[in-house]
């Protein structure tokens, strides 16, 4: 007796393409975002009073710009940058991209597999907003780093 396999659907076809206009004469927009790379998540919807979002749906671009591996500060930044209305595509959150940004980056994937080619894209998102750029020999001035040494030698 043979076992039927049954195939779920890679997250990447589920991909849904919204457009978010200004709400009223407020000028507000429709939607409101959390997680980020400095809450170690993806950044997430987490209000969208109208149109295609879902609350918790995963943001993988805003105006084109991928934001994945952003800080929640700098995905707020595209967002407030883009044109009107605003172009966002998210996917909703599963075993293989869920919220965690850790978890999705630990997993293995095949070289050039969409999996891959995302974890590149986190990863060079991370290095440019997140891993600090300056040594500490630079930022500190010499007199505190004399303090350090003749206090403890």
């Amino acid at each position: 007796m043979s076992k039927t396999a049954v195939k779920k659907l890679h997250w990447r076809s589920k991909v849904l393409d919204s457009f978010v206009p200004l709400l009223g004469s407020s000028g507000e927009l429709g939607v409101s975002i959390g997680g980020g790379a400095d809450y170690g998540e993806f950044p997430f919807v987490t209000s969208a009073p109208g149109g295609g979002l879902t609350v918790g749906d995963v943001i993988l671009e805003i105006g084109g710009t991928p934001v994945l591996g952003m800080t929640l500060g700098d995905v707020r930044g595209v967002l407030n940058s883009c044109p009107h209305p605003i172009r966002i595509k998210t996917v909703a959150p599963g075993s293989s991209l869920c919220k965690d940004l850790r978890l999705y980056l630990s997993k293995c994937f095949t070289p050039g597999s969409v999996d891959s080619q995302l974890q590149q894209v986190i990863r060079e998102n991370l290095y440019l907003r997140a891993v600090p750029c300056e040594s500490l020999l630079l930022s500190v001035p010499s007199l505190h780093f004399m303090s350090l040494w003749s206090s403890t030698w």
